[in-house]
């Protein structure tokens, strides 16, 4: 039940501030995707299920206010919460490379999905200038962003996981 709750806090939080404060705080018309860095995160820390999940949720959002087509960012950010669930099994806690590369993988995939399927089906071919505009200043600004979330999105599940543990009984009733 934390873990729920803690997912729709953070889903509602990151949403809000995706959309309203770091809109206001665009470096060069730049935002950062908060939304991979949750999805991602989550996805390495606990699996290809709450990766998905979360991306699917997500995109739901995401759909409801800025897609013309409503679907689309859920799948999208739902397979990147899966794919990046694949990480759980070599994950090592403490390492933050890691995270910093599957966020930075994962920030350039979901820009070039978005270029293909919002650009490129319009006839807009130049892109190597959306690569060299769009894709890596975001990249980069939301790697920084990722260096502290992440390990806030760490601390908070350890925190779940001891209090989860506390209450659970491992003992065998014979």
């Amino acid at each position: 039940m934390r873990r729920l709750s803690f997912y729709a806090i953070m889903i509602f939080l990151v949403y809000f501030l995706q959309t309203g404060v770091f809109t206001h705080l665009t470096l060069g018309g730049i935002v950062p995707n908060l939304f991979i860095i949750c999805i991602v995160s989550i996805g390495i820390i606990r699996g290809k299920k709450d990766g998905c999940i979360l991306g699917f949720f997500f995109g739901i959002l995401t759909d409801a206010l800025y897609a013309s087509y409503f679907g689309f960012y859920a799948l999208v950010l739902s397979v990147i919460g899966y794919l990046a669930g694949y990480v759980h099994q070599i994950f090592y806690e403490e390492d933050m490379t890691l995270p910093i590369v599957m966020i930075g993988i994962a920030d350039i995939l979901y820009g070039i999905i978005i270029y293909v399927f919002s650009f490129l089906t319009r006839g807009r071919m130049n892109f190597f200038i959306y690569l060299r505009k769009i894709i890596i200043p975001e990249m980069i600004y939301t790697l920084i962003l990722a260096v502290f979330l992440y390990r806030l999105i760490s601390w908070i599940n350890k925190k779940i996981e001891i209090k989860g543990s506390e209450k659970r009984i491992d003992k065998k009733i014979i």
